[in-house]
């Protein structure tokens, strides 16, 4: 029986996947996930934009102005984390892409 190392295995399924550069696999995978990141984000704060038909500053804006309301406060606390979450990525991304 035939014993192949792991580096041994390594090299030849990057050989048969033609990469030559495995920096690029990594600044390739650092995207992905940065990407994957923002898009998680993106679809909590589109579903409190459906939810309340609003973007975040004007449903600030409203719950504000009215009583308190125990469960708008916790859909304004996670909708303002999935923003910020968003934008930090967003500024990650841009970041990475000047640098890879």
């Amino acid at each position: 029986m035939k014993t192949v190392s792991k580096s041994t295995t390594f090299k030849n399924l990057l050989k048969d996947l033609a990469i030559t550069d495995v920096s690029r696999i990594i600044r390739d995978t650092l995207l992905t996930e940065i990407l994957c990141k923002i898009s998680d984000f993106s679809d909590e704060v589109k579903h409190f934009e459906e939810k309340y038909g609003k973007n975040l500053s004007d449903f600030i804006k409203e719950y504000e102005s009215n009583d308190e309301d125990f469960e708008k406060y916790d859909d304004l606390m996670a909708w303002e984390f999935a923003q910020q979450g968003k934008q930090y990525w967003e500024t990650k991304l841009k970041e990475a892409k000047s640098v890879l």
